[in-house]
């Protein structure tokens, strides 16, 4: 018997697996001796991020190294020291980070610091290049600092790599060699100089250099949400932080224990942060998140925020604000503040006091960058309120700031309902026609040149696959900036490890397939060229990220999240790198340079964001998060359609995902035409994308021959069993890595591997009720027969933790066999039962196209106590499998005798005991034992149901009573049943409901009917639909429903509604759509399943294609099942509620 164990079984075998996984690791990732590992520190908390300097492992390197730089030389350190506001800007007490004041000093004080770890030795430090040049000597600056910088490089190779690049030259001077990091500007050098470290860190060859380096995007900025999406805090769950501070990387306002640590007081993180997004060449943060507070536009926090861009600036990071539109209304701000009637875009009143607020900040900050914006969006005010669009509002707050020198991020994520029913289409819908709008001066598009428009990387909401947003190509007149989300908000927050760089990878690197004003294609046209301006020629480029940072010890709450910030630097600076090259550079700085760690941590990187997309969301089916964005709830809706799982899924009995077709709302129409056709059409879009554009029919045949209900499946399982491979694969460096850091993500490990199988068993199991269909087996990812005996077995559910496999008295319980589904696939027996009861473990392992993914069967053996076959009244039940213990057998009605029931072991040394039914509707138990072991069978005689009726005769008939009638509210007409809606109602201690039409039955059953309302629900709790019914107080009752009149939207539901013992539980469908769903003919159809005590339920708008709605129990058993129609307390009595038909019939197998 192939029995599934239970959610907290799977638990327990992972903690066995984590208990035993160095060994079963090693048949998954070659482990060679770490003896060249260098000595750990196995405290390290990972406080230094990519920065944790420690000395080269590798002897020949070391050498290298050591000659080419015993020197460094940095001049005129303090020539150029930049603004400090802050006069008495200080460290807080006992800091290990120092505050700078010239770029050209950060590089100095880094070299000294990384050099001298990396070389495990001191380097000789001097100020001058007077004199002779040492062998071996770095010398850092620009042309003008350094009179050796302007010697050894050109002025015509600097000029090539503008204001903030390097470039790293090996040059010699006479019998001297000489490495030279050199930059137009003191950032440039420092950029340089990280530039240079890396190369050590990774252990690359530093001779003979000749590196010109620039950024490909101007403008490289995080968005630091200060009070959401953190999951990088010091408390337990990282959401928040402990002793007054509220998680958050800067403190502004901690109290208790660490009110004394609020800026002006830098912190260590700070600079720690600053050092980190210099080295990546991260040159701007916004330091608030966007749903803004106007306090960080107070004079108190302007001197605080100034305080951090004196400790930032020396490390070329400007800062810049979110802000609110209608803060010149808030009375903070008095006696300077704005009525709401004033908050006219084009008004002096309006633009005169974002200039003046502006001139405020500059005053202490003279480089503020200037404001983020989200404007009209999730409940932030925006000109949209007073009568203007976003254009409009752009440019008011841009020409106000425009004098000072100041940018505008204008934030693209709005999806105002009332423009489209689409989502995902209302962005470009309510920007679109801005940006294609002509000007006076024969230009075209009206939004600022100091505005951005910043835009989320797809359509949705940061999804861990989406197709690139349309707007990316279509605002060729305007300068528009990418939003990435560096924190891990619908990617595993804090406990996923997810390398999120191949997905910016796949998004930069897309064809937009833009064209010109001519409609032919643009030679760049990849998403990437529109960001940094090549393909359409914006004056100005930004890429923005929203930050990952956190005041833990490791700054970003998972030790691997902090690859997610330095692959976000890597590609602002040069979006064309690649994903695994950036893997590699932060593998080696950040963990070790040992070939099998690089290897083995690489590719659990690289495929670990396909592996989340695989058991979150795969092919292409979006947003099915519970409300914090991390576990899986496809059935919620939530307070509103676009924020609710139904609304993306789209799921019913015909199949899954939301048309944006040409026969849906045409999405697809938004992208330029090469993709509009690709993705228009189901036999086109990228299998990847499919449920994003087209409504999937479960049966539709997927590229890998497999019915798109059987791919479907088969991507949750892999990506479950990558995680798998993951969580072995870091057990296996456990003698690479210091202690604290391998425990910390091993434990993260862990429980992403759970929550991952919860992913899949969640979603799996509720796509199974709109299929229809069966979970596939033996054709799964690692499907794996076995042979035991001689007997082949098979059929494992790959969700399962565990199996249990019959061995017949006697026999051996050897596995002698393993054939995999896939011939690509290798197993591995790690451990054989040895006596029944016992355990057996078998892996199976295979490289699919994202990784390697691992399966470890897990077969408990027990004595066969499992049945052969299954009699009842000489009729073998068609139906019987071993591993299944209950049925139900049907007979006609009025059968009086009482059916015998016929059963034989599997193993015939086992005994069976039979106790009969004693009645014609009893149940029948049999007992298998074997060994000290038993099973329990039952089989339940049942009539079988007949009572289903059309209702096209005269007279109703005789299988139907009344409760409570009232024959006056009820007629049959035109072929139906009809009952007038009258004040009554069964919730509760009010058991008024009148007319409630049931029959009698037993067992199982499923019932169907048509409803028909004859006009429109208007008044409240005006209702109708079926029931199963114990007593006024234990029932289940599934209607159409007016729920609450006066609502602005959720007037009208489908409600599933479970009263036992007085209490009542409700699942609703309702929303904007859901209005819609008894159309004009007032129809709707109901099912209702009933399985033991549980109940099953489902409408359609049509009759053919159903959509699942959800379950209850109810653990009182039904003695009726039919119809209902009232009003509760309503008194209105012209609804009349007709039903076509009412077909009911029993679930189980028919016997003589």
């Amino acid at each position: 018997m192939n029995i599934l164990s239970k959610s907290k079984l799977r638990r327990k075998l992972l903690a066995l697996f984590i208990a035993s996984t160095t060994v079963a690791a090693s048949l998954v990732v070659s482990s060679p001796s770490p003896a060249s590992a260098t000595s750990l520190d196995d405290n390290y908390s990972g406080s230094q991020m990519w920065l944790h300097y420690v000395p080269v492992s590798n002897p020949g390197l070391l050498r290298q190294y050591r000659r080419v730089a015993s020197t460094v030389i940095v001049e005129n350190v303090d020539e150029n020291k930049v603004y400090r506001h802050t006069a008495d800007l200080s460290m807080e007490p006992g800091s290990t980070e120092k505050l700078v004041e010239s770029s050209l000093e950060a590089a100095r004080d880094e070299l000294e610091r990384g050099l001298g770890t990396l070389l495990d030795q001191p380097v000789t430090m001097r100020a001058t290049s007077g004199g002779d040049i040492p062998d071996g000597s770095v010398i850092v600056g620009t042309p003008d600092s350094s009179s050796a910088v302007a010697q050894f490089v050109p002025a015509g190779d600097l000029a090539s790599v503008g204001d903030e690049g390097y470039v790293v030259r090996s040059v010699l001077k006479g019998r001297s060699h000489v490495t030279v990091i050199a930059g137009n500007t003191e950032l440039g050098a420092l950029y340089g100089t990280f530039a240079f470290l890396r190369l050590i860190q990774t252990q690359r060859p530093v001779q003979n250099l000749n590196i010109s380096e620039s950024p490909k995007i101007k403008r490289r900025v995080l968005n630091n949400w200060d009070t959401e999406r953190l999951y990088a805090g010091n408390n337990a769950t990282g959401t928040g932080g402990l002793n007054g501070e509220n998680g958050q990387i800067f403190d502004f306002a901690a109290t208790g224990a660490s009110a004394g640590r609020n800026l002006p007081v830098i912190l260590d993180r700070y600079i720690v942060a600053a050092r980190a997004m210099a080295s990546v060449g991260v040159n701007g943060i916004t330091i608030n998140n966007v749903n803004a507070d106007n306090v960080y536009l107070t004079t108190r926090n302007i001197a605080q925020e100034a305080a951090l861009a004196d400790a930032l600036r020396p490390y070329g990071i400007k800062l810049a604000v979110s802000i609110r539109y209608t803060a010149p209304t808030d009375s903070r701000f008095a006696p300077d503040t704005l009525t709401n009637s004033q908050l006219d875009p084009y008004s002096p009143a309006f633009r005169g006091w974002w200039n003046r607020k502006a001139q405020q900040i500059q005053a202490s900050i003279p480089d503020f960058m200037g404001f983020t914006v989200k404007a009209n969006s999730e409940g932030q005010p925006g000109p949209q309120d007073f009568g203007y669009d976003h254009g409009d509002g752009a440019n008011g707050i841009a020409a106000a700031v425009a004098p000072l020198g100041m940018t505008i991020f204008w934030r693209t994520f709005v999806y105002n309902a009332e423009v489209d029913n689409d989502r995902l289409k209302r962005a470009y819908l309510e920007f679109g026609y801005i940006d294609d709008e002509p000007q006076p001066d024969g230009t075209t598009g009206r939004i600022a040149d100091n505005v951005f428009l910043q835009t989320k990387n797809g359509p949705l909401d940061f999804q861990a696959r989406e197709p690139f947003h349309p707007m990316f190509g279509r605002m060729e007149n305007t300068n528009q900036a990418i939003e990435l989300q560096i924190t891990q908000e619908y990617t595993g927050q804090n406990k996923m490890l997810t390398y999120l760089a191949p997905m910016w990878e796949e998004v930069l690197k897309s064809d937009t397939y833009a064209t010109d004003k001519d409609g032919k294609l643009l030679k760049n046209r990849l998403v990437g060229n529109i960001v940094d301006g090549t393909a359409q020629h914006q004056p100005d480029t930004a890429i923005v990220g929203v930050a990952n940072l956190g005041n833990a010890e490791n700054l970003t709450g998972h030790h691997f999240s902090q690859a997610n910030l330095f692959a976000f630097g890597r590609q602002a600076w040069d979006w064309t790198l690649k994903s695994e090259e950036i893997a590699k550079d932060w593998t080696r700085m950040t963990w070790s340079n040992d070939g099998h760690v690089v290897s083995t941590i690489v590719k659990m990187m690289m495929g670990s964001r396909e592996a989340l997309v695989s058991y979150q969301t795969p092919l292409g089916i979006g947003h099915q998060f519970t409300g914090n964005h991390y576990g899986p709830n496809p059935a919620e809706w939530t307070t509103r359609d676009d924020w609710s799982p139904v609304y993306y899924n789209k799921a019913d009995s015909a199949g899954l995902g939301f048309d944006r077709s040409p026969t849906g709302s045409n999405l697809a129409a938004q992208y330029f035409p090469t993709l509009e056709e690709q993705y228009g059409n189901i036999d086109t879009v990228p299998e990847n994308l499919m449920m994003w554009f087209h409504h999937v029919p479960w049966d539709h045949t997927m590229k890998s021959g497999r019915t798109f209900w059987d791919e479907l499946v088969y991507r949750y399982q892999m990506g479950v069993q990558y995680v798998t491979w993951m969580r072995e694969a870091w057990d296996s460096l456990q003698p690479y890595i210091d202690a604290r850091r391998f425990s910390e993500v091993r434990a993260k490990l862990a429980t992403h591997e759970v929550d991952a199988g919860t992913w899949r068993d969640t979603s799996v199991n509720y796509w199974k009720e709109f299929s229809g269909r069966d979970i596939p087996v033996d054709g799964g990812p690692l499907s794996a027969k076995i042979a035991v005996n001689g007997k082949e077995i098979g059929g494992f559910n790959l969700s399962a933790a565990s199996y249990t496999i019959p061995v017949s008295a006697g026999a051996s319980p050897t596995i002698t066999a393993v054939k995999t589904a896939d011939p690509a696939a290798r197993y591995e027996i790690i451990s054989q039962a040895d006596s029944v009861p016992g355990q057996a473990i078998v892996k199976v392992t295979k490289e699919d196209f994202f990784g390697p993914i691992v399966k470890n069967y897990v077969f408990n053996f027990v004595p066969d106590t499992a049945l052969k076959n299954l009699k009842v009244n000489g009729k073998d039940l068609a139906s019987f499998r071993p591993d299944v213990l209950s049925y139900n057998a049907l007979q006609a009605a009025g059968v009086e005798s009482v059916a015998k029931v016929e059963a034989v072991a599997n193993d015939p040394a086992a005994t069976v005991t039979i106790d009969q039914a004693t009645t014609p509707t009893g149940q029948a138990k049999i007992t298998v034992t074997s060994n000290g072991a038993s099973s329990a069978y039952t089989v339940n005689l049942r009539t079988a149901i007949t009572g289903s009726d059309e209702f096209e005769s005269s007279q109703l008939g005789s299988q139907w009573h009344w409760v409570r009638p009232d024959d006056t509210k009820w007629r049959l007409a035109d072929e139906s049943l009809a009952i007038t809606s009258q004040q009554g109602d069964l919730q509760g201690n009010t058991n008024t409901a009148k007319n409630i039409a049931l029959q009698d039955v037993s067992g199982d059953w499923t019932t169907d009917s048509k409803v028909v309302f004859s006009r429109p629900l208007a008044n409240n709790n005006e209702q109708g639909g079926i029931i199963a019914y114990a007593n006024d107080d234990n029932y289940v009752k599934l209607a159409w429903e007016m729920s609450n009149a006066t609502a602005a939207t959720n007037k009208l539901r489908v409600v599933l509604l479970r009263e036992q013992n007085g209490t009542a539980a409700t699942v609703q469908i309702t929303g904007a759509d859901a209005q819609q769903i008894v159309g004009a003919d007032g129809a709707i159809w109901f099912r209702l399943t009933k399985a033991g005590n549980t109940y099953k339920t489902y409408y359609s708008t049509n009759g053919s294609v159903y959509r699942y709605i959800g379950s209850t129990t109810l653990n009182v058993e039904p003695t009726g099942a039919g119809l209902v129609a009232f009003n509760r307390g309503g008194t209105s009595t012209d609804l009349n509620v007709a039903y076509d038909y009412f077909r009911i019939a029993s679930q189980g197998e028919q016997v003589p």
